[in-house]
């Protein structure tokens, strides 16, 4: 197919026979060379109207999800539906500078392309995509760090469930890259502008998909861990820009401040509770775990005891900010150093955040009176207690009483 052809069929302008013959020609397995960088071509064009580069991306996007994996030559038999080398290599080559150039309607359809792309293809296939990551990592020019970290995030995405001995190659690239974050981390900390606090929320997901269920411990020795939870710690503890202070309380939480800051809670409590208690970890996280207690979990918690006060002072807090805070606070009351730090405050917790966050308030009764069916749909929505700052607050008083009979 002729790519002027092509825009104009995705367009809309022509016949729509022209995109059922591309179709066609992709089920009969004969797809031609070059359709399929002619697709992404058009994706990346800044000459064409936004429309034409969705269709396209959408387009592209189907046809990687669907056929990519046909390439690995594992079987015997001739592939259907294939792409072409000559295509894959293209977009091997292109895709990431098509990610980092693109507007976010683009790159988020480019993103779900280079996870299957790298799902299928890194490290045997695709090795130089580590290359180009710290190639544009390390570039000064702040406009690309977004759209890198965004296929970053993808690599670790892509490994995030596997087992350790499986996420060797994964650990390799993050040797290169965990400094080039701190480093980049460090210079974004005082700029608090919306695109700055973007990327620090983007470095946050990394972190949080490469800790969640496997600490590659070969990453992690006490100094880089130290500048890390300074890291943790600075944001959570920075104000959020005041003039947010306009905008409607539903909407705060989408504000990118607030995302970075629940993206930071998420990795405290997670260190806390799944490598930092001794006795309730693994063998191998031992050593991490009195080392993470001992040297970072007191501090960490004043800090979180901040957002508390905050809360209790009737500031806005968002709901998942506040509800991490309680989780990681939940956490410190079974170790001596962390309660020792923690029972002065308790008894206000309890009565200033725990009861409030528990009591029927105003807006349950209007809702039990108005649509008592929605009412107990969202009371025992088993999906609701993962994030819910509710949950988290009736978990709390729970251990509170359970473990220390100073808070009963």
């Amino acid at each position: 197919m002729d790519p002027d052809a092509l825009v104009e069929a995705l367009r809309g302008t022509m016949d729509p026979s022209l995109r059922e013959a591309a179709e066609r020609q992709l089920n009969e397995g004969h797809t031609q060379v070059c359709f399929v960088s002619t697709l992404l071509q058009i994706t990346m064009s800044d000459q064409l109207d936004l429309p034409v580069r969705q269709a396209g991306v959408i387009y592209l996007k189907n046809m990687i999800t669907q056929h990519w994996s046909d390439g690995d030559g594992s079987g015997t038999e001739t592939p259907v539906n294939n792409i072409p080398d000559e295509d894959r290599q293209f977009i091997r080559d292109s895709i990431v500078e098509a990610i980092i150039h693109s507007p976010e309607r683009i790159r988020v359809q480019l993103t779900t392309c280079i996870h299957h792309m790298i799902k299928h293809d890194y490290p045997g296939k695709w090795t130089t995509i580590v290359d180009k990551i710290g190639f544009y990592l390390q570039s000064d020019n702040r406009a690309g760090w977004l759209g890198i970290l965004l296929c970053l995030y993808q690599l670790v995405k892509n490994y995030e469930y596997k087992k350790p001995e499986e996420r060797a190659p994964l650990v390799a690239a993050m040797h290169i890259f965990m400094p080039m974050l701190k480093d980049r981390f460090i210079q974004l900390l005082p700029d608090h502008s919306v695109d700055s606090v973007l990327v620090q929320k983007q470095i946050f997901k990394i972190l949080y998909a490469l800790f969640q269920y496997n600490l590659p411990l070969e990453l992690i020795n006490r100094q880089n861990l130290t500048e890390w939870m300074e890291i943790l710690k600075t944001v959570v503890d920075r104000d959020v820009p005041p003039e947010t202070a306009q905008i409607k309380e539903d909407e705060l939480p989408e504000l990118p401040w607030w995302k970075c800051k629940k993206w930071a809670l998420h990795i405290l409590a997670r260190l806390f509770e799944r490598y930092g208690s001794p006795g309730n970890t693994t063998k191998e996280y031992t050593e991490f775990a009195e080392l993470f207690l001992k040297e970072f979990a007191v501090s960490a918690q004043q800090v979180l005891l901040k957002v508390l006060y905050q809360y209790k002072e009737k500031q806005y807090v968002a709901p998942r900010v506040l509800q991490q805070t309680l989780n990681y606070i939940n956490q410190g009351i079974a170790h001596a150093l962390t309660w020792r730090n923690l029972k002065p405050h308790i008894q206000g917790i309890i009565q200033d955040v725990v009861f409030p966050l528990m009591c029927y308030t105003d807006s349950d009764d209007r809702l039990w009176q108005e649509d008592p069916y929605e009412y107990i749909r969202m009371k025992f929505d088993v999906f609701e207690d993962f994030i819910s700052p509710t949950t988290a607050a009736q978990t709390l008083l729970f251990t509170s009483c359970n473990k220390r009979k100073e808070a009963r």
